[in-house]
């Protein structure tokens, strides 16, 4: 059979009834899918459209030449609008308002042409002008609103539709530039634009395939999201979170860090479905999914278990407090009322409370199923503990949570209850045995608990981030007592404050020193700044710059802890050091252990070498002192001369020095 156009019309009409009865039936199922139903007039008004073109000559040419055209151009707009609507985009005006401002015209000037300039092939340049426009339209709207999980359909779409906008230009240049009479366009023997129409019949038809395929492309992804989420409140179900939990374990095994899932059951939840209904529980549970996720980070999960229990999977905690404090976050949060609906009307504000079971991996198990049961039993510890609390499924884990939780609370009550206090611990010149300086610590003076030694809160304050109001303190109220020591008489002495690696690498150290010292007026030549190897190794090309600058204030530098760490050549001879200081653990056990006493009298020797002070901390024997007097160390701090005692008594130290100060031997106050 000859395929002339005639035929390709024929073609056409079974093609474009075939896809409206199938999107019919796909409108009428899923009656909540928008798309197929503008999708289904669009493939009556081609249909309408070209069965009028292939009657011509039976029907008169006005109503097949213009109102046909007209009813193709109108499918046209029907196409974009179901697009549209099937990527979630709204008509700012009705798709009436679109016929009559954009349809409308195109019928005139299809009249106006058809009867006043035949001779140009106006027609045909018109419709490919119109059809070219919507199809950039939908190129755009597809473009911008394609998901992830139809990133492929829609970019084939888009292809397609490329494809026949580039046909539409190569008609249009051809239809300009070359004069062709309309008269027998169809059933004559002359049929110049015969190529192009059969390329649009192709392409029609498989942009609408694409739009099927689409269609069941979305089907298949809400049937997936029914599978993996809860229908209530959207968030992941029991079999999505095993899935995430799964996936985590093992990446986990990998990288060697830790997670943590936290069991969720709501407290007085029933009472409140039954004096309010089953409509508010719902509601309720809602808002409850919406304050978890928003405590949570994108890469953490929420899911619903089923009735009111939740659960949560915490990527990525670095101790296992963490999940204690997402814990208390959400206690908190969903213990504020809740205002709900009952009825379309305003219902009472509703008080509920969470207990909250926690496991931990790996420390409790490696695998997601038990995971879950102990989380769950968990969970049910913290209801028998009194409701809105947490438990951990190790009581001597939770226990010890807890404490640090508690002692974070009340450090940062003692941070603005000022009940933090400055202990100053002599340094003596081995040389002279006379005090030349002293080392600033800090101590947490509680009213309940009275002195707290640093090692148990000073950990939590850098895990916290406290420890910069800390150390900003200490170097403020030390450079304080400093200044007032030197308007009291006292000779210059060196001050040596810690600075904390958060301090280093996040604050701006260089302005901290420069504006405590101008406040205060303490000499910036008698201010000692102690750093640790590791903060200093982390980033060594600006802890370089950090340094010199520190120096060029005048600012005496130390490193902290020294041999514990890198204790490497190649960066002390970077660093403009001024002070070694030799860790305790290589002071304990002089004279009963050798190697200690070669350590340091290596890092005593190197130090020399280098230019540096050598200070030993932590000396508190004869013994010990004695064998750092005999390798030439510089300087000393411990119990033998001292432990760190208030600023008052330090001053009763240093008074009592410089009273016995014609005595040649310095005897060491305890």
């Amino acid at each position: 059979m000859k395929l002339d156009i005639f035929t390709s019309l024929i073609n056409l009409l079974i093609v474009y009834m075939v896809f409206a009865i199938a999107f019919v039936i796909t409108a009428r199922r899923h009656p909540n899918l928008d798309g197929p139903v503008h999708w289904f007039v669009a493939c009556l008004m081609f249909f309408s459209g070209f069965l009028g073109l292939s009657l011509r000559g039976v029907i008169p040419d006005l109503l097949s030449i213009v109102v046909a055209n007209s009813l193709i151009l109108t499918g046209r707009v029907f196409i974009w609008a179901g697009v549209r609507s099937f990527f979630g985009l709204r008509w700012r005006r009705p798709v009436f308002s679109l016929f009559v401002l954009c349809v409308l015209p195109t019928t005139v000037l299809l009249s106006l042409f058809t009867a006043v300039w035949p001779s140009i092939s106006a027609r045909q340049v018109i419709m490919s002008v119109f059809p070219m426009l919507v199809n950039l339209f939908i190129i755009r709207d597809v473009y911008r609103q394609r998901s992830s999980t139809l990133v492929m359909e829609s970019n084939l779409f888009i292809g397609f539709v490329v494809a026949e906008v580039v046909i539409h230009l190569v008609r249009i240049t051809i239809l300009m530039t070359v004069s062709v009479s309309t008269d027998s366009y169809l059933l004559g023997q002359v049929q110049p634009d015969k190529l192009f129409f059969i390329m649009f019949f192709m392409l029609s038809t498989i942009q609408l395939l694409i739009l099927v395929t689409l269609v069941s492309a979305k089907l298949q992804n809400e049937l997936n999201q029914l599978a993996t989420q809860d229908v209530l409140t959207q968030l992941p179900n029991r079999r999505l979170l095993l899935q995430r939990l799964k996936h985590g374990i093992d990446m986990k095994q990998r990288t060697g860090k830790k997670l943590a899932l936290l069991m969720l059951d709501l407290d007085r939840f029933k009472d409140v479905n039954d004096s309010l209904g089953h409509a508010a529980g719902d509601e309720l549970l809602q808002q409850v999914a919406g304050r978890i996720g928003a405590r949570l980070r994108d890469m953490d999960t929420v899911a619903r278990l089923g009735g009111d229990e939740f659960i949560v999977l915490l990527e990525e905690i670095s101790h296992p407090q963490d999940a204690a404090r997402v814990a208390e976050d959400i206690i908190a949060d969903l213990g504020r009322p809740f205002q709900l609906l009952a009825n379309n009307e305003q219902a009472p504000e509703v008080q509920i409370g969470a207990s909250i079971g926690i496991s931990l991996y790996p420390q409790h198990a490696d695998n997601p199923e038990l995971l879950m049961e102990q989380a769950d039993i968990a969970m049910y510890e913290a209801k028998q503990a009194g409701r809105s609390c947490y438990a951990y499924f190790s009581e001597e884990l939770t226990l010890a949570v807890r404490k640090r939780i508690d002692i974070e609370s009340r450090l940062r009550h003692a941070i603005e209850q000022q009940e933090l206090r400055v202990f100053y611990q002599p340094q003596i010149d081995i040389a002279s045995n006379r005090i030349i300086g002293a080392e600033a610590l800090v101590r947490w003076q509680s009213p309940s608990e009275g002195l707290i030694a640093p090692i148990h809160f000073i950990p939590i304050a850098e895990e916290t981030g406290l420890i910069t109001a800390i150390g900003e303190w200490v170097l403020r109220e030390t450079c304080q007592q400093g200044q007032h020591w030197l308007a009291a008489g006292f000779p210059p002495l060196t001050l040596a404050v810690n600075v904390s690696p958060q301090q280093f690498r996040r604050g701006d150290i260089n302005a901290l020193v420069a504006k405590v010292l101008a406040e205060t007026g303490f000499p910036a030549g008698q201010l000692e700044l102690e750093l640790t190897e590791s903060g200093l190794m982390e980033h060594q090309d600006k802890a370089v710059g950090v340094l010199n600058n520190l120096r060029a204030q005048g600012i005496r530098l130390a490193i902290d802890d020294f041999g514990t760490g890198y204790s490497s050549l190649a960066y002390l001879k970077r660093f403009p050091v001024d002070v070694l200081k030799i860790d305790k653990s290589f002071i304990d056990d002089i004279p009963d252990l050798q190697d200690d006493m070669e350590i340091t009298a290596t890092i005593i020797a190197m130090g020399h070498t280098l230019g540096f002070k050598v200070l030993a901390e932590g000396v508190e024997t004869q013994e010990q002192l004695a064998f750092l007097q005999a390798k030439g160390c510089d300087i000393y701090q411990g119990y033998f001369a001292s432990k760190p005692v208030p600023a008052k008594e330090f001053a009763a130290l240093l008074a009592a020095q410089y009273e016995k100060k014609n005595t040649d031997e310095f005897n060491p106050v305890f």
